[in-house]
């Protein structure tokens, strides 16, 4: 495949909870690296948006059953905190990208060019919650394409509902846009990650978790508080697995409101590149 014009990444910029480091201002310790990872790769029920990584993680542990066998060369763009590492295969070799300015400092490879790998090179790509940062999406799947080899699959995963930031390049898909990126390719599969009601329970934690972050420190009324916002967030994600069910088994419209999206492809073979 004929190489594709360079992209940018675009740096995201999150604050930290722990310290109220603003993303990119300096390394986070390895501990809380750790903690970061153990939250996306085994949530609880007292985080305020366990329903939500419940979920996504459910679909990603199907999706890379079937997409990552047998890959070896796999690439994990944007990688962060690298908690889905332990899904892919033992023998996978996988190389962790990410931006300059990342705290996370577990990347194998770090690039403000978006794919800065010869054509051909990984049998998977994978992109969890980061692709709505790519400044230009068309060109960024182009990219993708190029570096994977004749067969290889990608996997993307988006978030549709959550905040974002008004000083950051975002962007958001329905799954019908998602799919529209992938024209050409094969094995083209959209997954909702839940619905209105993991939607409305993972919005009503957050809410809550700006009033347990702001809580002040003073006199230790954060951590005195603790133990309610647990509590709280453990009913609200108590209410919403409730709900969810129910919304599976009689929700019947086209209408849908999900958290998240996934989609993965599979790359054609040679002569018929998307």
């Amino acid at each position: 495949m004929a190489k594709q014009k360079r992209i940018q990444s675009v740096a995201p910029k999150e604050e930290s909870r722990a310290g109220g480091i603003r993303w990119g201002q300096e390394p986070f310790a390895p501990e809380l690296v750790a903690s970061m990872r153990r939250t996306r790769r085994h949530p609880r029920p007292t985080m305020f948006d366990y329903l939500h990584v419940r979920r996504l993680l459910d679909d990603l542990e199907v999706a890379l059953a079937r997409v990552g066998k047998g890959a070896v060369d796999v690439l994990d763009l944007f990688c962060g905190t690298r908690p889905y590492d332990d899904l892919l295969p033992p023998s996978a070799r996988i190389t962790g990208l990410d931006i300059p300015g990342n705290p996370y400092g577990v990347a194998d490879v770090v690039s403000a060019e978006f794919l800065p790998f010869p054509d051909d090179s990984f049998d998977l790509v994978m992109c969890i919650e980061g692709f709505h940062y790519v400044s230009e999406p068309k060109e960024g799947v182009r990219e993708i394409a190029r570096v994977l080899r004749p067969g290889g699959h990608v996997l993307i995963s988006v978030p549709l509902v959550w905040q974002y930031d008004r000083t950051v390049l975002e962007h958001r898909f329905t799954g019908p846009s998602l799919a529209r990126l992938f024209e050409g390719w094969e094995e083209v599969t959209v997954v909702e990650n839940g619905g209105r009601s993991i939607s409305w329970a993972t919005l009503s934690g957050l809410i809550a978790s700006m009033a347990e972050w702001h809580a002040p420190e003073r006199m230790g009324l954060r951590r005195v508080a603790r133990p309610a916002f647990a509590g709280l967030y453990l009913l609200l994600n108590g209410v919403g697995f409730a709900l969810d069910r129910a919304e599976r088994r009689f929700a019947r419209s086209s209408l849908t409101l999900p958290m998240n999206l996934l989609v993965t492809a599979r790359r054609p073979p040679h002569g018929t590149d998307p």
